[in-house]
């Protein structure tokens, strides 16, 4: 089991776009959030109080001030540091005092503090930026601001930012993502999982499109993976039908269903995985479910691997498309390993 800090201590981190004071339980919930948690109800994993996640100051949501995410030292003291906050929200009229025992209770019912925690795979450094490789044409970008962002133009080309250091089995993947394209247009993307290895060909893999684009190694995630669409682009003639949530040519999903949003706004996205069960939650909403069966075709596309191939233990990655108004950015990339035992 991973180990952490006091459970009153909120540390500036990178990963969560949070910097909070340290210390008495009073400065527990004195922080400011660069992006808030914007699911609608208080969640603790995979436990739902039902309450309200409203803003509570600093730019956070009461989700940013719980943190159930972090490798907390013990159930008891993740708890401990609930009740605390939930104190001083009700203190400061935030919440009532029937939404005050509710996070309290579902606290203590929930499994924060026993089982895994989220990992940061990208938490906005350098560092982290460093454990990620690039295959095919085109490239990411670390920016000022700690995010990442797709490329275009003349160095611009489809490709995929890929995770090296571990595969997944079952998982739950979790970042926020925003479409960041110019003018009018409006941005296509995607986030991989569950692919081989980018180093080189591996076999069964095709490094092609369809049968056409060679010798681009990104398109063994396409291939030997699953792709969750990330396109809020108009239904119209030329652009790409399948949008965002979807598992990419096998659970398709229109704009309605995507729960589309603005340009320039940041979304959560999370992907969870377990056996061949795939389900995407956009902004705290499942939008998309599927079972990865063996022997469904891509439609469409004859030459491509049916599902037979995909979607066993592999790598995660973010795809690059390359096109004129493809430019979208990436932050708070993490991993919660769902097959992990309980810890004690």
């Amino acid at each position: 089991m991973r180990t952490s800090r006091h459970p009153l201590t909120l540390v500036a981190t990178a990963s969560l776009g949070v910097t909070a004071l340290v210390g008495s339980p009073a400065q527990a919930i004195d922080q400011t959030c660069d992006v808030a948690d914007q699911r609608p109800t208080v969640r603790f994993l995979d436990f739902d109080s039902g309450v309200d996640n409203r803003m509570a100051g600093g730019g956070c949501s009461i989700n940013d001030l719980v943190d159930d995410e972090s490798a907390w030292d013990s159930h008891g003291g993740f708890v401990r540091h609930v009740t605390e906050v939930a104190g001083s929200l009700r203190s400061d009229g935030v919440i009532s005092s029937t939404e005050q025992s509710a996070l309290v209770s579902t606290a203590g019912r929930s499994d924060v503090g026993r089982s895994a925690p989220y990992q940061p795979l990208f938490d906005g450094t350098a560092a982290s930026f460093a454990d990620w490789a690039y295959a095919g044409d085109g490239g990411f970008d670390l920016q000022p601001d700690g995010t990442i962002r797709s490329r275009v133009g003349a160095t611009g080309g489809f490709g995929t930012l890929w995770y090296t250091p571990e595969q997944f089995g079952d998982f739950s993947m979790r970042l926020q993502f925003r479409d960041d394209a110019p003018g009018d247009g409006r941005a296509n993307s995607g986030v991989q999982v569950r692919f081989p290895p980018m180093f080189g060909p591996v076999e069964g893999c095709p490094t092609t499109f369809n049968g056409n684009e060679t010798n681009n190694l990104s398109w063994i995630a396409v291939n030997c993976g699953h792709e969750v669409q990330v396109n809020d682009s108009p239904e119209a003639p030329g652009n790409d039908p399948r949008k965002t949530g979807s598992i990419y040519g096998f659970a398709d999903l229109n704009l309605e269903q995507a729960r589309a949003t603005d340009k320039g706004v940041w979304n959560d996205l999370e992907v969870r995985v377990v056996g061949q069960h795939y389900t995407v939650i956009r902004n705290g909403v499942v939008i998309n479910e599927f079972e990865n069966v063996p022997g469904l075709p891509f439609p469409g596309r004859p030459n491509d691997p049916d599902s037979s191939s995909r979607g066993l233990v592999g790598h995660v990655g973010l795809q690059a498309h390359g096109s004129a108004p493809d430019v979208v950015s990436y932050r708070n990339v993490r991993v919660r390993d769902l097959s992990e035992k309980d810890c004690p």
